[in-house]
């Protein structure tokens, strides 16, 4: 997520739903096994979910939407070396 100044080592505030709006940074966990923070994406018409890392050097990852569960929203980003 570093292209959008989220660092490796940020803390990242995430409000608990099970449910999120297109755009909207989320954990999410791909087939009960890998969490991730990325951006979330439906396409109803194919039945995935398209989740981006907004690093342009990771791809994204497109997985059956029936193999997402969305963990909750991203609200807020704390710099680490905000905290020191």
């Amino acid at each position: 997520m570093t292209e959008i100044g989220i660092d490796d080592g940020d803390l990242v505030l995430i409000r608990q739903q099970d449910h999120a709006d297109e755009g909207q940074i989320v954990v999410a966990l791909v087939e009960r096994e890998d969490a991730t923070l990325k951006r979330y994406f439906p396409e109803p018409k194919k039945k995935r979910i398209r989740l981006h890392p907004e690093n342009s050097s990771m791809a994204d990852i497109y997985a059956d939407a029936k193999d997402v569960i969305i963990q909750g929203v991203a609200v807020k980003v704390i710099k680490v070396n905000d905290l020191s």
